[in-house]
Parts: C-alpha cells; structure tokens; sequence
C-alpha cells in the first residue's frame, strides 16, 4: 500500500517534468494582441525594427527560477526587446529585472490564463518586428534541461533561420492545469 502512494505521489509530483505541457495556440487574436499590446508598450525601439521576446516565467516555479537566473547572468541580443512577463509576486526577480535593463509585467495565474490564454510557464515567446509571433515553445530540448536555448533561438530567427519548437517543460500556472497535472493536490495548494 505504501509503495502505491509513493509511486502517485512521486508520480503527481513529477508531471509537469516528464510530459510536455500545453503551449498557447500561435494563431489565437486574443494572445496575439495582448503580446503586441506589450511589445509596443516596451518603447518606440520595439516598433521600429526591434524584435521582442516575452519570457512567460512563474515565481512559484523552480524552472522558471533556473530560467530568470540564466536571464539575468547571460549577454542578451541587442536587436531584441525583452519582456518578463511575472506570473506572481517576486520582488527579488522584479528589481533583478529592471537592474538588468529587462521590462517587467506581473500578472495573476487567472490573467495568464483568461488573458493572455496560457497555461504553463516557463515560456518563450518571440515576435518579429511586425508583431507575429515567430516562437513560441520551451528553452530546452529536455526536461530539466540545463542549457537555455533562447539566445540561439532568438539570433537565429533574426537571421531567417524558422526554430524548432522546443516542448514547454515545467509547471502548470492555470487552476485548470493544476489539477489535470496534480489531482491529489501535492504539488501545487
């Protein structure tokens, strides 16, 4: 009996790592404005041959924290605008953030996902200079994968080269994920 729990539990525990989550749906107008709402509030720059990439990350997740670490430690493509887009409370990354010349937007989990129609973090998302979105996938080709690939991604659509989509490793954001990934309620309250 007790290996049985030990094995849902564990089980439970480590969906969001072993099982590519839901990517948003490129095509939908709804994700699509409120990225280009947050492309032209990055400034002037991002509406006049810059590219943006919108990291979606969430405070309460542990591979959205190895992911603001590599932001924040890693040289950044000067082409590009880059946004975080918060999902929960973190001062510690929001003054990393600005110091490290990154915008950031905080939302709610319920705003992610009734707004922006995402459901699992960490997220990159990229978009050309004309507002389409050009990616929009995971960081890495494993799960717990150490080695982020969003500079190689990024420096690669500017010079025409289409990314292969990496699967969205992590953890469900929305209430709705939550309980598809964790029925027993262990991992996430």
């Amino acid at each position: 009996m007790w290996a049985t729990i030990g094995i849902v539990g564990g089980s439970t525990l480590m969906a969001g790592h072993l099982y590519a989550l839901p990517e948003p749906a490129v095509g939908d107008p709804v994700l699509l404005g409120r990225l280009q709402a947050l492309q032209a509030a990055a400034g002037p720059d991002a509406a006049t041959g810059h590219w943006h990439a919108v990291h979606v990350l969430y405070a309460a997740c542990r591979c959205s924290q190895r992911i603001f670490d590599h932001l924040f430690e890693s040289a950044r493509p000067s082409e590009y605008r880059e946004t975080i887009l918060l999902v929960g409370d973190d001062p510690s990354v929001a003054a990393r953030a600005s110091a490290a010349g990154f915008d950031l937007v905080a939302v709610t989990p319920q705003a992610l996902a009734t707004e922006f129609h995402i459901e699992a973090a960490p997220l990159l998302l990229v978009l050309d200079p004309d507002g389409h979105i050009r990616y929009a996938g995971g960081y890495s080709e494993r799960k717990q994968g150490y080695e982020a690939l969003d500079v190689e991604i990024m420096l690669g659509l500017m010079s025409g080269v289409a990314a292969s989509e990496l699967p969205l490793y992590g953890c469900g954001v929305s209430m709705e994920l939550q309980a598809v990934l964790d029925p027993m309620g262990l991992k996430y309250e």
